[in-house]
């Protein structure tokens, strides 16, 4: 998991990177952080981070910029604000983030947001295992249009990829979120957010694939299809 940390306060930068570590450390999460007192060092850089912590009014970035510069690099990016001034709360919230922290702020306080972050990234990404190599890959779920059974294993086709993995089918399925995947046919798991058309019997996705659905899930799977259109 790759953190920024971004204040142009040396000390609050240094507590910061203190409870992240021990969050990590106790919960057995492996991350690298990037901690930096300079705006302008991300801003020109293009890495792409899982989880950051940024202030908002620092010299060259503000962090608003700078947070709506990385949503660009990862859309799935899980976002905290910390700064000394609460006149930001409606930006913040306008990009979704976690928390908004005022200085000085909770460990515990930070600590609960860790774990609604935890759990948001847990269910943004799904982490495969190559067949080819046995290299980990993890990639973004809502990017997957389907996976497919290949023998008892899975794969995975994405928007611009497909993956062939050494992943069970069945075990993979149950690891990407349950309100939008489904598993329309034994050997196809949809997002439903590619649907172009759907019939009684079949889907067109966005891509120009055609799944089948089988002949016992049709009437499962219409009901769903409408509870799924109502959240929407």
């Amino acid at each position: 998991m790759k953190i920024l940390i971004c204040d142009d306060e040396q000390t609050y930068l240094n507590t910061l990177r203190i409870h992240i570590e021990e969050y990590m450390k106790n919960h057995h999460i492996p991350c690298a952080i990037t901690a930096v007192v300079d705006p302008l060092r991300i801003a020109q850089d293009d890495t792409a981070y899982d989880l950051a912590f940024l202030d908002i009014q620092m010299p060259g970035v503000d962090g608003i910029t700078l947070a709506k510069e990385l949503r660009q690099r990862n859309p799935k990016l899980a976002l905290f604000f910390v700064t000394n001034y609460d006149c930001y709360q409606d930006d913040a919230m306008d990009l979704r983030a976690f928390r908004f922290f005022e200085k000085p702020f909770s460990a515990n306080r930070l600590y609960a947001g860790l774990d609604k972050a935890m759990e948001y990234i847990d269910g943004a990404y799904l982490d495969l295992f190559l067949s080819e190599n046995g290299a980990m890959q993890r990639v973004i779920a809502d990017d997957i249009l389907y996976v497919t059974r290949d023998g008892r294993r899975a794969s995975v086709i994405t928007l611009g990829k497909v993956y062939s993995t050494a992943d069970k089918y069945d075990n993979l399925c149950e690891k990407l979120p349950q309100l939008f995947f489904y598993p329309v046919h034994k050997s196809f798991f949809v997002n439903l957010h590619y649907i172009d058309r759907y019939t009684y019997t079949e889907l067109l996705l966005s891509d120009g694939t055609k799944i089948p659905i089988a002949p016992r899930r049709q009437s499962a799977f219409h009901k769903f299809w409408f509870e799924y259109l109502r959240r929407k």
